[in-house]
Formats: structure tokens, C-alpha cells, sequence
């Protein structure tokens, strides 16, 4: 009996029928009870650049999104970014239109510099055109039916070498939400100079060893593995001007502990040669007994000169040498850290040159080298910030370049062995080893293509 109660109250109560209070539909035996909220809908901003299948396209972040041009592609060549949207969960239940919108806030500038270490300006209306900027669902869909296109002009009017921001972002409607870290999408923009290829870097960090001692019976076990990189150098001696510059990542430093050590002392070899019982004609690396592993020594003419600048580890640097007959400079990144008098020729290598390797082979670098160059001539500063990322006008500098290694691909036909001199000199460097004495463990060229570098 008090089952059947129970169920005829129930009864009662759907039948009782709610009244209408401030456009809100009441419920309850005093109708007062509100409904459950109904909560907004989730839209999904989506890149299909590389993926049309807008319910399987990635989701937008705040990492930028590139678009890189060359100086030597022509005026006018177009690349587009295509972006839609998808809800998250559910579907329509109308038509609807949401439309995108390019942002000017200057505090975006500042958001992509955090984010990406890039100080960048706005990209110049001129260069870019929404050839869609409507989103389109239909009733009952859950992704939308098309795709919007952000078309961007490789144009006069990008600065060579300069970084460019588009933001734009994906309004919603009432009733519609999206993420804060979803409703962005920046696209970042560079035209660059020069052989308009594909940035790389060489990577000198260890290969997989073996554990056997080094010839020599003693195995330090630092760097052993590490690789570096060697050719002729009767090319780079006795110059009467000369500039070496390129581009530097440092993975890790060694340990100032390793100072104590007369083996190791706490040296990572950059540009030079070092070889027992011969004067050394150049050297550049980090470290030694009296210098911290994340300062430069220089060595010209076995003259030791501190460069005063402290680098940091995970980061790009552009360094430079000069010598015009009266005096050395060193650049790091543009700017003027050392100047000192100097006359006589200047020979940058002993029986070789070497990148990576001097003396020994506990005294490797930890990190990765790209656009490294030898030219017989004093670079200005204006020249080396110009070119710092590639040689604008490769075809005239041609003759002032004693060498110059990309160190973005394998060598062709080189048996994965060797890095192409794309001075037209034939100096070509080949991958070596430090040091461990398994001759079953090959070297082999390791280039990492994946980086956009920007000083």
C-alpha cells in the first residue's frame, strides 16, 4: 500500500505542471526548485594545414606555428594555414557561424617573446589576407564544415631575417566557451637570406661507445665518445685578415671540478687545433684551469685573451672573430666583448683544423654547431648581423670565404662521413671520434633539421 503511495505522489507531481517565474521554468510540490543549469557548449580550435580531417586535427597552442620564406623564392609565392574548429562533446542544435579575428593587443608581442624566446613585430597587413574567416557548423554536426584559410605573401615588405607575429584568434558566441590556451593561434613569420635551405645543426654530443680503455691505458670517461669534425689546414694560414664566426648551442658544460684536473681542466674545444709539443696557432674553447667551462679563452699565437661574457647552456649564440691587421675583436651575438691590438699574419689551424676536438680527447663539445665560416677578410659588425643565420648574397661573397659549412645535411655520396664546403672551395670536413679504441663503433654524421635558430 505504501509502494502505491508513493508512485501516485510521483504522478501527481509531473501532472501538477510548473509555472513560469522570471522566464524559469519551476519545479517541485511549491515550485520553487530551478532546473540543472545547462552549461556551455565546448568549442576546439583546430590546425588542418597538414590534416583536413577536422575531427582528427590537432588542437591549437600556444606554440607558434611557422612560416618560413626565402629571399631567393620569388615575390608573391603564398603559403596558407588552414583552421577550423569541433566540439568537444555533443552537437549543434542550430546552424552556426563563429568568426576569427586578428588580434593588435601589444601585449601579445610580450606573450610570444615568453613563450618563444622571439622579439618579434606585428606581421605588415600587406603580407597577409583571411581568404575565409568564418567557421561553419550545421544542426546536429559536431566538427564544422569547412575550414578557414590564412593566407600569407612572401613580400618586400618583410625585413630579411626578422621575426613577424600573427595572432588571430576564434570568437565565440553566447551559449559557446573556448580554452584561454586554446583560442589562439600564432603564426609566426620569417623571410630568410641567403641558400634558401633548410635550417640544421651538427650534433658533436656522444655517440653510443664501447667500455674498453683508450689506447693510452687510461679512460677518463668524459666526452670520449663525443664526436668533432677535421680537415687540411694549410687553407687557413698566414692570413693578413681573416673572420670566424657561426653559430653555437651548448648542451652542457663540463664541471668546474674538472679544472683541478691537468687532463681534462674543465676544457670543451670549439674551433682550432691543439696538438702536443707544437705552438698553438688558434684555438677557441671554454674552460681551462683559470677560466670558468662557461667562459671563452681565446688563443692566438699562443696569446691567451678571457672573453668577459658568461654563457648559458640550452641557448643559441652567434660568435665571431675578426682581424683586420691592427686588431682582434670577438663578437657574441652582435656585440663587441673583446678588442685587442695585434699585427702579423694570423694562421687559424696547425696540421688541421679542427671543430669540436683539441689536445686530447676528454676536451670534446657538448652541444651542436650550424653556419660555421672562414672568411679572408675583417667582417663589420652590420655584416655579421645580417648574415648571422645564412649568407644573404652567397653568389658575391663567394670569393672573400675560405670555407663555410652549413652543417645542415649529410655530405652526398659521402658514405654519411662528411659536411659539404658550400664555398665552392672543396674543404669538406669529415666526422671523427674522440678518442675509444672500438673500431666496430663507426661515427657517422648525427644533423638535427628539427630547430628554427634565432639569436
Amino acid at each position: 500500500m505504501k509502494k502505491i503511495s508513493i508512485i501516485s505522489f510521483l504522478i501527481l507531481l509531473l501532472l501538477s505542471g510548473c509555472r513560469e517565474e522570471f522566464g524559469k521554468t519551476l519545479f517541485g510540490p511549491d515550485k520553487t526548485v530551478a532546473p540543472e543549469k545547462i552549461t556551455d557548449k565546448e568549442l576546439v580550435f583546430v590546425n588542418t594545414t597538414e590534416n583536413t580531417d577536422i575531427s582528427s586535427a590537432g588542437e591549437i597552442t600556444a606554440s607558434p606555428v611557422d612560416v618560413i620564406f626565402s629571399s631567393v623564392q620569388p615575390i608573391g609565392q603564398t603559403k596558407d594555414i588552414t583552421v577550423s574548429a569541433k566540439l568537444k562533446d555533443g552537437k549543434m542544435n542550430t546552424d552556426n557561424v563563429f568568426y576569427l579575428k586578428v588580434l593588435t593587443d601589444e601585449t601579445l608581442l610580450s606573450v610570444f617573446k615568453n613563450n618563444t624566446g622571439y622579439k618579434a613585430e606585428f606581421l605588415p597587413e600587406a603580407t597577409y589576407k583571411l581568404a575565409n574567416d568564418m567557421v561553419v557548423f550545421e544542426k546536429d554536426g559536431k566538427n564544422a564544415v569547412n575550414s578557414c584559410t590564412v593566407r600569407i605573401t612572401n613580400s618586400l615588405s618583410l625585413q630579411i631575417n626578422k621575426d613577424y607575429l600573427l595572432p588571430i584568434q576564434l570568437e565565440t558566441v553566447p551559449g559557446f566557451n573556448i580554452s584561454e590556451t586554446n583560442k589562439i593561434i600564432f603564426i609566426h613569420v620569417k623571410r630568410k637570406g641567403g641558400s634558401g635551405e633548410i635550417e640544421g645543426a651538427a650534433d658533436f654530443r656522444p655517440m653510443a661507445g664501447d667500455n674498453k680503455l683508450d689506447a693510452d691505458g687510461v679512460d677518463k670517461g668524459v666526452n670520449r665518445n663525443n664526436l668533432y669534425y677535421e680537415v687540411d689546414g694549410s687553407s687557413f694560414k698566414n692570413l693578413q685578415a681573416c673572420t670566424i664566426e657561426g653559430l653555437i648551442y651548448i648542451d652542457s658544460f663540463k664541471d668546474e671540478s674538472e679544472r683541478s684536473d691537468g687532463t681534462l681542466a674543465g676544457i670543451s674545444s670549439l674551433w682550432g687545433c691543439e696538438e702536443g709539443g707544437v705552438p698553438v696557432s688558434f684555438l677557441l674553447r671554454f674552460g681551462d684551469a683559470s677560466v670558468s667551462t662557461n667562459m671563452l679563452q681565446l688563443v692566438v699565437s699562443e696569446k691567451k685573451y678571457v672573453v668577459n661574457y658568461k654563457f648559458k647552456e640550452k641557448q643559441w649564440y652567434h660568435i665571431a672573430m675578426t682581424y683586420d691587421g691592427t686588431e682582434i675583436k670577438f663578437y657574441i651575438n652582435y656585440r663587441e666583448r673583446l678588442n685587442v691590438e695585434y699585427s702579423g699574419n694570423i694562421s687559424l689551424a696547425g696540421s688541421s683544423f679542427r671543430l669540436g676536438q683539441s689536445f686530447n680527447q676528454w676536451r670534446g663539445f657538448n652541444g651542436k654547431m650550424s653556419e660555421v665560416r672562414i672568411w679572408n677578410t675583417a667582417r663589420t659588425m652590420k655584416e655579421l648581423k645580417d648574415n648571422a643565420l645564412d649568407v644573404i648574397q652567397l653568389d658575391d661573397e663567394k670569393s672573400k670565404l675560405l670555407a663555410y659549412w652549413k652543417m645542415n645535411k649529410v655530405m652526398a655520396g659521402s658514405s654519411n662521413k662528411m659536411i659539404s664546403d658550400v664555398s665552392g672551395n672543396e674543404r669538406h670536413i669529415t666526422v671523427r671520434r674522440q678518442g675509444a679504441n672500438d673500431d666496430s663503433v663507426v661515427p657517422v654524421v648525427v644533423i638535427d633539421n628539427d630547430i628554427d635558430i634565432n639569436i
